[in-house]
Order: C-alpha cells, then sequence, then structure tokens
C-alpha cells in the first residue's frame, strides 16, 4: 500500500508563532530576532494513485508553489508499518510492526513495542504544540475499544471506516456515531474538524495530521463528487485492474521476502 504526503507545512498560509530566544546574546552581539516554531500541516492520503494527481488542481497549486519529492523511498509500502515508520522515525525491524495485523502487526504490535510514548506528537507537545489527529490512525484501531493516544490534544479517529459512511469516531474518548447523509461523508467530516482545529488553536505553534481513509478502495466518492469525468473513471478502473483492491484493505499481507511485493 502506497502512502502519499500531499502537503506537509502550511506556515506561509498561517504564519509562524514567535516565542522569546532565551538564549543569551553573545559579547557584541547575538540572535535578536525571536526563535519561530511553524505551524504544520501533514495531510496524508492512503492509496493515491500518482495517475490521479492532474485530477486534482489543489494539490497541482501546491506542488507549483512547493516541493516534490520525485525520488524517494518508504521503509515499508504496507499500511501499518508505514504509518509506523512515519509516527516514529524507526524502520520496522526496530517498530515491531511488519505487518497490518496480527501479533506482529497493527495497532495492538505498535503499542506491544512501547511506540505510542515514542512519536512525534509526544515529542511536539513537549515542545509547546497543540497537536491534532483526524482520520486513520493505525490499523486495528477501534474507536469503542481504544482510547486517546499518548501526544494528541485533539482526537478524531475511526476504526475501518474506507466506505466513507455509517462509522464510529472517537472523539477525544466520547463516541460519536456517523451515518448515510451526505453531511456525514467521513473525508468532509475530518476536513471541518481540521479547520475547526486550526482556528481554535491559532495563532500556534500547532500541529494536524489529517489522514483520509481516501482514495483507498472501494473507492467512494462525496455525494457532491460522484458525476465524474470520463477519464477520471477510466483512470479509477486502471488503479482498480492493477491492484485488484475491491474491498478494504483487511487482510495481514505481507511483503514478499524477495522481492518486497504484496
Amino acid at each position: 500500500m502506497w502512502l502519499w504526503i500531499l502537503f506537509a507545512a502550511a506556515c506561509a498560509v498561517f504564519g509562524y508563532n514567535r516565542v522569546p530566544d532565551t538564549r543569551a546574546a553573545a559579547p557584541g552581539g547575538g540572535p535578536k530576532n525571536p526563535a519561530r516554531k511553524p505551524n504544520i500541516i501533514f495531510i496524508l492520503a492512503d492509496d493515491l494513485s500518482s495517475n490521479l494527481v492532474g485530477y486534482m488542481p489543489n494539490l497541482l497549486a501546491m506542488q507549483k508553489e512547493g516541493t516534490t519529492f520525485s525520488n524517494y523511498f518508504v521503509t515499508n509500502s504496507l499500511c501499518c508499518p508505514s504509518r509506523s515508520s512515519i509516527f516514529t522515525g524507526k524502520f520496522p525491524h526496530n517498530t515491531g510492526v511488519l505487518a497490518n495485523a496480527g501479533p506482529d502487526g497493527g495497532y495492538e504490535a505498535f503499542n506491544a513495542h512501547g511506540n505510542e510514548s515514542l512519536t512525534f506528537a509526544v515529542a511536539l507537545q513537549r515542545g509547546g504544540y497543540k497537536t491534532a489527529m483526524l482520520g486513520k490512525y493505525l490499523n486495528g484501531y477501534l474507536p469503542l475499544r481504544n482510547g486517546v493516544a499518548a501526544g494528541w490534544n485533539e482526537w478524531d479517529v475511526a476504526g475501518s471506516a474506507y466506505a466513507e459512511f455509517k462509522y464510529n469516531l472517537n472523539q477525544n474518548g466520547r463516541i460519536v456515531h456517523y451515518g448515510s447523509e451526505a453531511k456525514d461523508y467521513l473525508t468532509d467530516v475530518v476536513a471541518a474538524l481540521g479547520e475547526a482545529f486550526i482556528h481554535k488553536s491559532a495563532p500556534g505553534p500547532f500541529f494536524i495530521e489529517i489522514a483520509t481513509f481516501a482514495p483507498h478502495g472501494p473507492y467512494i466518492p462525496a455525494p457532491r463528487r460522484r458525476q465524474v469525468s470520463g477519464a477520471l473513471r477510466a483512470a479509477i478502473g486502471r488503479i482498480r485492474h492493477t491492484t485488484g483492491l475491491q474491498r478494504p484493505e483487511v487482510a495481514d499481507v505481507r511483503p514478499s521476502p524477495v522481492t518486497g511485493r504484496h
């Protein structure tokens, strides 16, 4: 499973938070400008294929103004091992998360190996940041059973909500059920929650991760987007054909020890 980072920093949009510079000025002068802590927005899409980028005008606009990493590598192309690496900065053999489920995979393995207290969220919170986790956390997370992870001031996380409707969201420890109306579309829900968090936390410093389940199969668009162009429909069809992903990812899929493919 490939994870695509869409937009990692919103410093220019939301500005910097200035904090007093506690360093003593050196004789003859020293740093006089206050230190800056950037506000950060991290958007993580699930199974976004590169041939869909051309149909995303907002992403294309950000691409022109930002930086594209065209030759990058991931620690593991499986979902949960890769997400665990993002959270901790560790390789899968160090996080102990080697699969999406089972004794050595998923949310349970992540916690069993003591990773929850070692995430960037904990470090940022200690550094004075307000932090928010929205959408998809780790495979195997169950909103009704599992609580708020360490390091997060705002927590709005779903379980296996690939269908985008009829899901439960753990909102700071309170379970909220969403139905099948247009307003319940999960990607829109987390977008609105993210916007509210930004306004509530301004001027910062704040960090927010919005991890969508989209466009992972079963490829459910927002109701207002159901009339898609023929070219886009063909692109989605090619993704289905090449990946074989017709249903939410629940299997304990492991990469081949030789090829790394799955």
